[in-house]
């Protein structure tokens, strides 16, 4: 039997356990779950992102699957409520190379960009013609370029009319004292075929008619055309050549009906061309067109150049600035780079706060082009800051956080609702034919400058530049079509004089700005579009670009580093 001691001594340590487990319970067990708890609710709160593939998200800190990279903690900010607001971090902010800029009044002056190339003086231009019939057996002005001085012997002609004219007057010279008439008569006859007088002297002294006469230019000034092939028979006045003294030189631009407003004779222009980078000169209007061109919708203007040194080149492209006035009092721009559109809506993004880099979606109503930037109607205020850089990024970014955006919005799907009701564009069917048969060009370019093949680039340029035309300043198009249209078009231009792929990659970013808004107004796209974007392009201040694939195939830097770029919008 066990003893009433140590029974109580075994109830002592019973009890004794049982009060410990109820204090280990009390103190550790609660604890733990409320540890628990929190850990799971940080769990849910916290999130990892990529700082240039936002679609990466992990609830754990990791690396990037698609660069490498380390995720960053994604931020929730409550505080940002409304559909257009929302905050990006700052390393996303950077790696994207997102710029800002003040926008402010321009004064009431503004600039516009015409382009526009190097023609002939017509005021200083000639033609060497033919003074006889007869067949042109040498022609010694053989290249543009060369140059003609007054008397000089261009060619021989053998011309049947103008040998018996010399056997003529060699005939009546034999007795000129009793038929002096017959004789001067002869004798003139070779003066009107402008002989000269010494030519006339030798042909009396050798007393041979010349069979394969020389031709003596009555013209002088640098050959800018030849017209006359050796061998072939040619009739009194008939053009051999043209010349032009090129001292001074015409620089000829073209501009779209909505700048004939603003341009006046009198004017000075800067003119400044790619062969001279860096170097302007100023001009002034000294004639605009009277006529429209009623395919293109444009007319000339032009200024006189001075060109004693000979730089300025017939069929050189160049570039004028004009400072114009505006018709209203304050003139409030926005960059073109700062604006996305989606048919004829345009929106900006503006940073909505100083110290963090939070971003508003803003819708904006735009007027004319001045320079490189679009007249505010309304939707912006003098000093908003807005994204003139990264643009597509930051739409991407809003996207991705669910906010507004320029495709898509909580009280409103306007890509949609304008391609249902054919709002979106005024285009007939064979217009938006010929939008679908530019774009397809310009993907072809692009895949040239992915294999970085200058010459077949230059040549899908000039084709996509055919293509354009008959679209440009059609009644019914659009007018902010039209600008992107015309704006396509002076790139164009400017990528076809290009030495070099360097400079070509320069003009078809701007190219691809334009491009990206003439898209949206395509109706009845047979797959999607994507607009991919390079950080590294452009000095590291980033570009776009339009393709049908959605792998990256950079077109700034070809072979060099191929992949390097992101999908930032997808065209449907």
């Amino acid at each position: 039997m066990i003893s009433l001691d140590k029974y109580k001594k075994y109830v002592f340590y019973v009890a004794l356990l049982l009060v410990g487990l109820l204090l280990g319970y009390l103190f550790f067990g609660e604890s733990k779950s409320d540890k628990t708890a929190v850990s799971v609710e940080h769990m849910e709160e916290d999130s990892y992102t990529c700082s240039m593939h936002p679609s990466v998200v992990s609830s754990k800190k990791s690396t990037c699957p698609i660069c490498g990279m380390d995720l960053v903690k994604a931020k929730n900010d409550s505080s940002l409520d409304s559909d257009n607001l929302f905050e990006m971090s700052e390393r996303a902010v950077a790696l994207a190379n997102v710029q800002t800029s003040i926008i402010g009044l321009d004064s009431k002056n503004g600039e516009i960009s015409l382009s526009g190339e190097i023609t002939s003086n017509d005021k200083t231009n000639a033609t060497q013609t033919t003074l006889f019939d007869g067949r042109l057996d040498k022609l010694e002005v053989n290249y543009i370029g060369e140059y003609v001085k007054k008397g000089q012997v261009i060619g021989t002609i053998y011309s049947p009319d103008l040998y018996l004219a010399q056997d003529k007057l060699l005939t009546s010279a034999s007795y000129k004292d009793t038929h002096e008439k017959l004789y001067a008569a002869a004798r003139n006859t070779l003066g009107l075929w402008k002989l000269t007088d010494q030519q006339i002297e030798d042909l009396l002294k050798t007393g041979k008619p010349i069979k394969n006469f020389p031709l003596v230019a009555d013209v002088s000034g640098t050959v800018v055309e030849i017209l006359a092939s050796e061998g072939n028979y040619f009739k009194q006045g008939d053009p051999l050549f043209k010349v032009s003294k090129l001292s001074t030189v015409w620089g000829v631009f073209q501009a779209y009906e909505n700048q004939m407003p603003l341009l006046k004779i009198g004017q000075e222009i800067e003119i400044s061309s790619e062969a001279f980078k860096g170097e302007t000169i100023l001009a002034k209007i000294s004639f605009i067109e009277p006529i429209l061109d009623r395919g293109r919708r444009v007319v000339s203007v032009r200024a006189n150049i001075a060109n004693k040194d000979g730089k300025w080149k017939p069929g050189m492209f160049i570039e004028g600035k004009v400072q114009v006035d505006s018709d209203d009092e304050q003139l409030l721009t926005v960059p073109k780079s700062a604006v996305l559109w989606t048919g004829e809506r345009s929106v900006v993004y503006k940073k909505a706060d100083v110290a963090k880099p939070v971003f508003e979606l803003l819708r904006v109503k735009l007027g004319g082009v001045v320079g490189d930037s679009y007249i505010v109607l309304d939707g912006l205020e003098t000093g908003d800051e807005i994204v003139t850089n990264g643009a597509f990024v930051i739409d991407a970014a809003a996207q991705l956080q669910g906010k507004n955006s320029m495709m898509y919005s909580n009280d409103e799907d306007f890509h949609k609702k304008a391609i249902k009701n054919n709002h979106l564009s005024k285009l007939t069917n064979q217009q938006n034919e010929k939008l679908k048969e530019a774009l397809n060009v310009y993907f072809k370019l692009k895949n040239e400058l992915v294999n970085s093949n200058k010459g077949q680039t230059i040549a899908l340029a000039i084709k996509l530049k055919n293509s354009l035309s008959s679209i440009i300043g059609k009644n019914n198009v659009d007018s902010v079509l039209n600008t992107h249209l015309g704006a396509a078009d002076s790139s164009l231009a400017l990528i076809v004089n290009q030495k070099s792929l360097e400079g070509i990659r320069v003009e078809f970013k701007k190219l691809s700005e334009d491009f990206i808004a003439i898209s949206s107004y395509v109706i009845g796209l047979e797959s999607p579009i994507y607009v991919q974007h390079c950080p590294m392009a452009n000095s590291n201040t980033g570009a776009d670009w339009l393709s049908l694939e959605k792998a990256i195939q950079n077109p700034y830097f070809g072979d060099k580093m191929l992949t390097c770029g992101s999908v930032v919008k997808i065209i449907e």
